[in-house]
C-alpha cells in the first residue's frame, strides 16, 4: 500500500509534465505546411521560471528539446 502513493505522484507529475508543451496549439492542417513547420506549430514553450525549470527539468522548451 506505501508503494501506491509515489506511483500516483510520479505518475501525475509526468503526465503534468509530458502533456502541458504537447497539447497542441490552433493548427490549421488545410495549410499544407511541410512536417517541421507543422511540429513547431503544434507545440509551445512554457514560460520560463526557476520553479518550472527545476519542476520539468528544463522540459518546458518543448521546441527546443
Amino acid at each position: 500500500s506505501c508503494v501506491y502513493l509515489p506511483r500516483y505522484l510520479e505518475s501525475t507529475w509526468f503526465i503534468w509534465v509530458s502533456q502541458m508543451n504537447h497539447i497542441p496549439m490552433d493548427i490549421d492542417y488545410d495549410k499544407n505546411e511541410d512536417w517541421v513547420s507543422t511540429q513547431l506549430h503544434a507545440t509551445c514553450n512554457v514560460k520560463q521560471s526557476v520553479f518550472n525549470d527545476w519542476f520539468t527539468g528544463h522540459l518546458n522548451f518543448q521546441i527546443e528539446h
